[in-house]
């Protein structure tokens, strides 16, 4: 195989080995495995790269492979161009749900989306809060994807959006903002305009380095008393050997992977004490499945 420098490189190998007749899987002969298909957000180039220092099997078609620091270097999130990333990406592979699960519609995409958010518990505690005050909430979205959130809760408060990319779908409105790098735009970060910040599907591909912007921003936005509610995957004392983190650095750390981009994990202790330093209260922290962290923290 060759080698892929770049992350737009990457994207036709992807491109050759996706399923024609849907972008979820992977075509398993093109990739020279036996399976028909494999499912595309476990599709990585490190191996035949010789980006793998260690390979261990778990059991049940799982390894577990330490990435080596070439491989960080080349396709971490701080590396690279991440508004062309996900413009390039949503380009050409407008179906493939971040949330994991077959899409054939962008209307699929929301439903999963809202359907995920809806598990977690954190879509009832949004509506209830924006539904009840006297007053309108406003209300910021980071990630706003393909506007799941926004048709769900539009007439009811007055909903903002961030994304690297603008959809067709949604130019109609003047809810949403592009932004050309991480991070809330300057004209939000205001301690008395949000009374909710909603970030779901969208932490766990961002570095540890722009997670915490969003973390200190998020507060700075907020009004005093207002909710910050988001998902990200994080390791624990409980799940730190288990065959979720499928990578991890030679230090331990576990990674995820989408179209190649490596992206660390904070740790239980990590995201706790930066929770606590800002001056969040931590209302509620669950775990769905075995790495998938879902808060609700006040200002």
């Amino acid at each position: 195989m060759e080698k892929f420098t770049t992350f737009q490189e990457s994207f036709g190998f992807f491109d050759y080995i996706r399923d024609p007749e849907n972008e979820y899987y992977a075509i398993g002969k093109r990739m020279g495995i036996e399976k028909e298909k494999v499912p595309m957000g476990t599709i990585n180039t490190f191996t035949p790269e010789g980006l793998i220092k260690e390979q261990t099997y778990l059991g049940n078609d799982r390894n577990r492979s330490i990435v080596n620091e070439e491989a960080i270097n080349r396709f971490h999130p701080n590396k690279i161009n991440n508004k062309e990333f996900w413009e390039e990406s949503i380009k050409m592979f407008p179906l493939l749900s971040i949330c994991g699960a077959e899409s054939k519609t962008i209307e699929d995409v929301n439903r999963q989306t809202l359907g995920f958010s809806n598990h977690l518990e954190l879509l009832p505690f949004l509506k209830d809060k924006i539904t009840h005050p006297k007053k309108i909430s406003n209300v910021l979205e980071i990630g706003f994807g393909y506007g799941s959130i926004f048709y769900e809760i539009k007439d009811i408060c007055n909903y903002y959006g961030i994304d690297y990319a603008l959809h067709d779908s949604l130019k109609k409105y003047h809810n949403f903002i592009e932004i050309g790098h991480s991070g809330i735009p300057d004209i939000f970060l205001n301690e008395n305009l949000f009374d909710i910040v909603y970030c779901v599907n969208v932490f766990q591909h961002c570095s540890q380095l722009d997670r915490f912007i969003y973390f200190k921003q998020s507060y700075e936005s907020l009004k005093p008393g207002g909710y910050f509610l988001f998902t990200e995957f994080l390791m624990t004392e409980e799940n730190k050997n288990s065959s979720c983190w499928g990578l991890v650095d030679e230090k331990g750390r576990g990674y995820t992977q989408f179209f190649n981009q490596l992206t660390e994990c904070d740790r239980h202790a990590e995201l706790t004490y930066v929770m606590n330093s800002l001056g969040f209260k931590i209302i509620k922290a669950s775990m769905w499945g075995e790495n998938c962290l879902s808060m609700i923290v006040q200002k």
